[in-house]
């Protein structure tokens, strides 16, 4: 009698952990479906989500650029890499957000969790035009320097032009009144060039403001160069 209480005891463990692992198999295999009916919806779902999970991580160590989606790329061989120096930092596994408008890609560590190296690309050889400005009618910006970086607002204006945006005139550079402005800031001086302002602001990863205690001076459009344009 106790053996047949043993053996029924056994059968009722084997029926119900097989129950139970038939009901785990069947929740797995729902949510795979799941998942396989969203990427036949969205084929580019994982990498989208892989970006965006990269986007939210490097975001909490720099500045990124706004208005753009960027390109994400994983190094796989940096043997590859070896002929362009600009990526001469990066190792396997490291992850470079690539942003072709504002033309800076960053480069990853994701096990230890740092920024590798902030670099500046140019995908493209044609010239990048403003709305509305060109070469005849050029748009006149000023140039401040923002950081306490000496030198900035010549290096910004290198950018400019390796960048080949048409139409741009600098016609002043000099210091701001302080040396703390973390982002480059971009100010429609007569009101008139809310768009190029914007476009300009993405290109180099910064922002648009609409008020500032910085001097005015005879332009169309005041750049306060902040330190993320490093």
């Amino acid at each position: 009698m106790d053996k047949r209480k043993v053996i029924l005891a056994v059968l009722i463990v084997i029926v119900f952990g097989g129950v139970g692992s038939l009901i785990k198999l069947t929740r797995d295999n729902k949510q795979l479906r799941s998942e396989i009916q969203g990427l036949k919806e969205d084929p580019y779902k994982i990498a989208k989500e892989e970006t965006a999970n990269i986007v939210a991580l490097v975001g909490k160590l720099v500045i990124l650029p706004e208005g753009e989606e960027p390109v994400l790329a994983t190094v796989t061989d940096k043997e590859k890499l070896k002929d362009q120096p600009v990526f001469a930092k990066a190792e396997n596994g490291d992850k470079i957000l690539i942003y072709s408008i504002a033309q800076k890609a960053y480069i990853y560590n994701p096990t230890k969790n740092v920024i590798v190296d902030v670099v500046s690309v140019n995908i493209g050889e044609e010239n990048i035009v403003i709305t509305g400005v060109d070469k005849n009618n050029p748009l006149k910006i000023a140039l401040i320097n923002g950081s306490k970086t000496v030198g900035l607002t010549n290096i910004f204006e290198d950018n400019l032009n390796e960048k080949k945006i048409m139409g741009l005139s600098v016609v002043l550079k000099a210091n701001a009144k302080k040396d703390d402005y973390t982002k480059t800031q971009v100010f429609d001086l007569s009101g008139k060039w809310s768009v190029q302002a914007k476009e300009i602001a993405q290109m180099v990863g910064g922002e648009v403001i609409t008020e500032t205690e910085e001097d005015k001076p005879n332009a169309d459009l005041l750049i306060i160069v902040g330190e993320n344009f490093m």
